[in-house]
């Protein structure tokens, strides 16, 4: 098996986990609101029926959601929920996956293969390659404090890219970067990362330091990761229901969300009401204060179907994508004192036509083999 295989087989097993349990992230400040009712929870579909498989999302500058999809889409929401989808006119960008907000005021995002975007909130998308060979696959990304983006590889490797599409991969990694699949940008000024294959967080400094922590107590299969709004680093741990913390210092602290209905847990984001929220794969979503309280919502109800990306939305309004049903909706939650709390509007609008698509199939991803140690 070639080289190439080797690592589009390995992409396509993190694409396979991803597609299934995460959503990405996005930090924001918050209050210690608590809901005092299950939230209430709105989605949309593209009334030209083209968007397929919205993947992650992020709050933009521009006041709307963004969001990457199969179809080598990328697209925009209004919190009012009109799409506008683009794709890059020279072809380079093929599936898009991971998507946040840079320093300069536009969306990053990666592309299956060694390719890492750029588009402005005007549609504007320009491309540059990670530098093929070992670095291939870019797989997670987050906005440096250095101004730069940080990204990893399916190749276990760490680098950064600044604005102007100078690229960086860092040389001698530790061998426990294993996949490192998700990334956050802490409290600290480090970037930090889960690895999908062992119970290990990864920390890298604007300098290009790398440090891991042993997670395990938290399980393996790490996916999501976000800054809390208690300074710490909160992350799930897919195999074992459970939700993770780690302090600055690597102290960690383990939840485990069994009992509350959390089932392969993926991604995770700060909410308006000083918890975390997180999805999972059993059509829930996840709530978890700050003490470790667990609580999960069921969304079956709201035609939701396998969600995937989610981000704090500029309306306070925690926006998430349903990667099964080609849609984006939004959680908007119901908060005992209003005084403390966002609480916007539900906003007006007509639902659009849609048809609901066949559940979750294998077959979107080619069968794939991990090899035994």
């Amino acid at each position: 098996m070639s080289s190439f295989e080797r690592h589009a087989r390995a992409l396509a097993a993190v694409a396979v986990v991803v597609a299934v349990v995460m959503l990405d992230v996005s930090s924001s400040s918050a209050t210690d609101a608590t809901p005092n009712a299950d939230p209430a929870i709105t989605t949309f579909s593209d009334p030209g029926h083209d968007l397929r498989r919205p993947r992650d999302i992020v709050a933009g500058p521009d006041g709307n959601l963004w969001f990457t999809a199969d179809r080598a889409q990328l697209g925009r929401i209004t919190p009012g929920g009109e799409f506008t989808l683009y794709r890059d006119p020279s072809g380079l960008i093929d599936s898009p996956d991971t998507i946040v907000t840079g320093a300069d005021g536009a969306m990053w995002f990666t592309s299956l293969g060694d390719r890492i975007g750029r588009i402005t909130t005007s549609g504007d998308i320009t491309s540059f390659p990670v530098g093929g060979g070992d670095a291939w696959g870019p797989l997670a990304l987050a906005p440096g404090a250095d101004g730069n983006i940080w990204f990893t590889t399916a190749s276990n490797q760490v680098g950064r890219i600044t604005p102007t599409g100078d690229v960086v991969v860092l040389d001698g990694n530790p061998p426990e970067v294993v996949f490192p699949s998700h990334m956050a940008t802490g409290s600290d000024g480090n970037v930090w990362f889960t690895n999908l294959l062992n119970g290990r967080l990864g920390r890298v400094t604007p300098d290009g330091q790398i440090t891991t922590y042993d997670v395990s107590e938290a399980g393996e299969g790490l996916a999501g990761i976000t800054a809390g709004p208690d300074g710490n680093m909160w992350f799930t741990g897919s195999t074992t229901n459970r939700i993770g913390r780690i302090t600055a210092d690597g102290t960690v602290s383990a939840f485990d969300g069994t009992a509350a209905g959390v089932s392969e847990p993926g991604a995770i984001t700060p909410g308006p009401d000083g918890a975390l929220w997180f999805t999972n794969i059993n059509n829930r979503i996840g709530r978890i204060t700050l003490d470790g309280t667990i609580t999960t919502y069921d969304t079956d109800t709201a035609e939701v179907r396998a969600p995937f990306g989610i981000t704090l939305g500029p309306d306070g309004n925690v926006w998430f994508t349903s990667l099964a049903n080609d849609r984006i909706g939004f959680v908007r939650l119901p908060f005992a004192d209003a005084g403390d709390a966002p609480d916007a509007p539900v906003p007006e609008y007509q639902p659009f036509p849609w048809e609901l698509v066949p559940e979750l199939d294998p077959g979107w991803f080619p069968p794939v083999v991990i090899p035994g140690p």
